[in-house]
């Protein structure tokens, strides 16, 4: 039957690495669980056999991650069947901390409306402002001094 022999803690190498040994005759299947749940293997998670010998039953490889994140932190269990049992080991698997000081998987929260009183503060100083700037152009216009070369301006 199947033997889980070594089956280590996340390395970082070109790729992640969660290192294992199993040995089985016949040579077992290998399947992955993430957090209790099948692990859909594909580009960017996937299991490679690092080193098969031709005279040992043993299976080295690694289920190796492209670029994981806080997502991919969890448990992770390895399962091995052949026709003449099984077996199973888990490992924690820990790539980076949470960078959010939320969960990205909720939704964000909105953000407070302004009140009234903001709103009719900025109102009235945009309306000043208009109202002063008017009576400047009058002003200037009215009082400015006359050319002395006789040119309207």
């Amino acid at each position: 039957p199947p033997v889980i022999l070594v089956l280590q803690e996340a390395i970082p190498q070109h790729l992640w690495c969660i290192p294992f040994s199993v040995d089985g005759n016949p040579v077992p299947s290998i399947r992955w669980l993430f957090n209790g749940t099948a692990l859909a293997e594909g580009r960017y998670i996937h299991t490679h056999i690092v080193e098969y010998e031709h005279n040992s039953t043993v299976l080295h490889g690694c289920l190796q991650f492209n670029r994981p994140t806080h997502v991919n932190n969890g448990n992770y269990t390895l399962l091995v069947r052949n026709p003449l049992g099984s077996a199973a080991r888990s490992v924690q698997g820990r790539f980076m901390e949470n960078p959010f000081s939320f969960s990205p998987e909720e939704p964000i929260p909105a953000e407070p409306r302004p009140r009234r009183h903001q709103i009719s503060v900025a109102v009235a100083l945009a309306m000043f402002a208009c109202l002063f700037l008017s009576v400047m152009l009058i002003v200037l216009n009215k009082c400015g001094r006359p050319s002395k070369f006789g040119i309207n301006r």
